[in-house]
């Protein structure tokens, strides 16, 4: 179960990171989120979570249990790859919005 709760708490501050970096690098996005107060806390909850993650993470792998082994490795495996594309998906979504020609005029009016 520490395996689980490891990869859900490491994938969701890579997420929140991703989220909060492509919603604060596009042109078009809202005055709340180009806020140092968003940068603050999306960076605060990243950082919060991901040594907690990383803690169970490795306390499951220390002291597997049986659920561990029959859900937690097969689960973990499979989520690496899923919250990469995602987490690329989201930093991808400012950088491209950024570079768009409409994303430089809508960032210049």
């Amino acid at each position: 179960m520490q395996i689980l709760v490891g990869i859900a708490g490491l994938s969701l501050a890579v997420l929140i990171y991703a989220w909060a970096y492509g919603r604060a690098h596009d042109p078009a996005a809202p005055a709340w989120a180009r806020g140092q107060l968003f940068a603050s806390v999306a960076s605060l909850v990243a950082t919060s979570l991901a040594p907690i993650g990383a803690g169970y993470l490795t306390a499951g792998l220390l002291w597997p249990d049986g659920l561990s082994l029959v859900w937690g490795l097969p689960v973990a495996i499979g989520a690496v790859p899923v919250v990469w594309v995602f987490s690329l998906r989201l930093l991808r979504r400012g950088r491209d919005r950024a570079q768009s020609p409409t994303g430089l005029a809508r960032a210049m009016a």
